[in-house]
């Protein structure tokens, strides 16, 4: 909970509200004032119900009474002290931890039992407003306003959270958002032979274009990224397993290029569009289901077009560390004739950990992946085994900058013999380099814009010469969200 919050309740058995409201209470975020509005109507119960003053924990045993969390309601129409501060010690455990429509079923079972309990009604009231059924909390709340034995300063803390609630059951119950995203700039590719760019490995599928020795093979060119965005959200919190999961419906459109000035032959653009759905349970988990259509230009020609579906699952850890699955179907349809072996089939699945590390000022990434490759001509089958390690620093002294690292060590192992050149089964091991500077402009021209550099180098280590490579790739862009 903020800081700020401590101020509210500091003094929370004085009689007077104004030496409780922090001065800055107008400016704090809607949530914050709800935590804390709600701390301060429940602590001003505290003494009127002496059974309920006991902060501490009991020890879980038949002679407290306690309930174990993940106990049932017990079968009863009687409901000691003891039972009730144990069920609305794990109802208040539940909702802290997003399990919101668990804990109003234990507040309602205290009340169908002992509906004198204000301090369980008013959790109940702040639970309903949680889960946006506004109707309901107000009916709690003035059930509390009504009764003559609600102390003074409770009932003003009443009055104050009625106004954010009637704020909050304002805002319209779905919402419409758009956003756009721009990157434009420089890059220089010292090997432009090889299509194995970031972006591309995974959904061509290694592919490699291979040209003579004597054609240059470097290139300076444009690099573009154009996306917008539409999202659809339910601001009404679904049940889901007693949690309150938020609804979004996600769709983007985008255009992806690199266009080199000394040949055309090498340029790759890709026009993707994807739409699906995502749940966010706020502080446990947020899950997406993503449907993907890539249309993809080699130079002049149609390279090919792409279908995937995309499952992509995080559980949050605390702290700003996070545990993410995922897994990616790929069918892959190539257009010229001779990528024709090529069509097939991809799987990928993966296992990442995220933190963030000093606040949220630097940041790990580390994770696996493994794929499966499967083609009408089985030389262009494979099995790969991935390895990757991100971070990003806080540049010290130079506000709003950072630096970051991105390392991936990939092994490939073919399922037969590579008859385009040397009658051999390949064995490769890719490995990949990149490192980046952000810059955030927060004045003057480029307010809002970000500039970033990069050098990434990439090898690929192959028993078929042919196939061997390395590229070095330096770029200078400058990119912004347009909301």
């Amino acid at each position: 909970m903020d800081k700020r919050c401590i101020i509210l309740v500091i003094d929370r058995y004085n009689t007077q509200l104004v030496k409780v409201l922090h001065p800055n209470f107008v400016a704090m975020h809607t949530a914050t004032q709800r935590n804390c509005l709600a701390l301060l109507i429940t602590s001003g119960l505290l003494l009127s119900n002496p059974a309920w003053s006991q902060t501490e924990k009991h020890t879980a045993d038949t002679d407290t009474g306690e309930l174990p969390e993940s106990a049932p309601l017990p079968a009863t129409d009687q409901l000691d002290d003891n039972q009730a501060q144990a069920i609305f010690e794990a109802a208040m455990q539940e909702r802290d931890s997003g399990e919101v429509f668990n804990a109003i079923e234990k507040f309602e079972y205290i009340l169908s039992r002992r509906p004198s309990l204000n301090r369980a009604r008013l959790e109940l009231a702040v639970s309903y407003h949680r889960a946006s059924q506004y109707d309901k909390a107000l009916k709690e709340f003035q059930a509390v306003l009504d009764n003559p034995d609600t102390p003074e300063k409770v009932r003003l803390a009443i009055l104050a959270y009625l106004g954010q609630l009637t704020s909050d059951e304002l805002k319209p119950k779905t919402e419409h958002s758009f956003s756009y995203y721009t990157k434009v700039g420089a890059l220089y590719n010292s090997n432009i032979n090889y299509a194995s760019l970031d972006g591309y490995t995974r959904l061509i599928g290694n592919q490699e274009i291979i040209v003579p020795d004597d054609q240059d093979q470097s290139s300076t060119g444009l690099e573009t990224f154009l996306s917008a965005s539409h999202r659809y959200r339910d601001n009404t919190p679904l049940d889901f397993g007693g949690v309150a999961t938020l609804f979004e419906w996600q769709s983007q459109v985008s255009w992806t290029g690199n266009n080199y000035s000394r040949t055309s032959d090498f340029n790759i653009n890709t026009l993707s569009a994807s739409t699906g759905p995502a749940l966010f349970a706020t502080g446990r988990w947020r899950g997406a289901f993503n449907f993907q259509i890539d249309q993809t230009w080699f130079g002049s020609s149609t390279l090919g077009t792409f279908l995937s579906v995309n499952p992509l699952l995080t559980f949050e850890l605390g702290n700003y560390r996070g545990l993410t699955l995922e897994a990616s179907y790929t069918a892959l349809n190539y257009d010229r004739p001779e990528d024709a072996g090529r069509d097939g089939d991809s799987v990928l699945l993966g296992a990442g950990y995220s933190a963030l590390l000093g606040g949220t000022q630097n940041g790990i990434e580390t994770g696996i992946r493994a794929a499966d490759l499967s083609t009408d001509d089985p030389q262009y089958s494979y099995q790969s085994a991935e390895v990757y390690f991100g971070g990003f620093v806080t540049v010290s002294g130079i506000q709003n900058s950072s630096l970051y690292l991105n390392i991936s060590l990939r092994q490939y192992d073919f399922d037969a013999p590579d008859t385009d050149i040397s009658g051999e089964i390949r064995d490769e091991f890719e490995s990949r380099y990149a490192l980046g500077y952000n810059y955030d402009y927060s004045e003057g021209m480029l307010k809002d814009w970000t500039l970033n550099a990069s050098y990434t180098f990439s090898k690929n280590d192959s028993n078929v010469e042919a196939y061997s490579y390395e590229q070095h790739l330096f770029g200078v862009n400058l990119a912004r969200y347009f909301l």
